[in-house]
């Protein structure tokens, strides 16, 4: 099978109100395992206005993001990939959706504390290092800030 042909079949979409439970205890599951994150921190209360996107590979949860206000800026966290999607460029294809979408509301900016994996992927997007690597959990998170402006100069084909 081609990759063009594999990749067909991994969507990403804004998560619906009822499959909530579902997304959330994805991610829930993999912050805690991998992670030591307690699910409860999964939860983005309502007033931070969050968006929460789900990846689907042949039909099947995959993975997910969510985008929020905190702090008077856009975030971005909670974004996972299943362990047997990885090393196959699923985390990038769910980012470059989400922000793709994210940006297109108008967002100038996003905000994260990302993971090495994912600072990789965002500095690729054209993110830049916006504070000092610390201790969040099990491993290290950095600060990252990703404008509109590089992501669409990074992305174009």
């Amino acid at each position: 099978m081609q990759n063009g042909e594999r990749e067909m079949r991994c969507s990403v979409r804004r998560a619906e109100q009822a499959e909530m439970q579902a997304v959330l205890a994805f991610a829930a599951q993999i912050f805690a395992d991998e992670q030591q994150i307690p699910r409860e921190m999964n939860v983005i209360p309502a007033e931070k206005q969050p968006q929460w996107f789900c990846m689907e590979q042949d039909g099947v949860l995959a993975g997910t993001a969510a985008v929020y206000r905190e702090g008077g800026r856009w975030h971005m966290g909670r974004i996972t990939v299943a362990p047997s999607l990885r090393g196959q460029h699923r985390g990038t294809f769910l980012m470059k959706s989400v922000l793709t979408e994210v940006f297109a509301q108008g967002v100038d900016e996003i905000f994260l504390e990302a993971r090495d994996a994912t600072v990789h992927i965002l500095r690729g997007f054209g993110a830049q290092i916006a504070g000092e690597p610390f201790t969040f959990y099990r491993g290290r998170v950095t600060p990252i800030l990703l404008k509109r402006t590089d992501f669409v100069r990074n992305t174009r084909k």
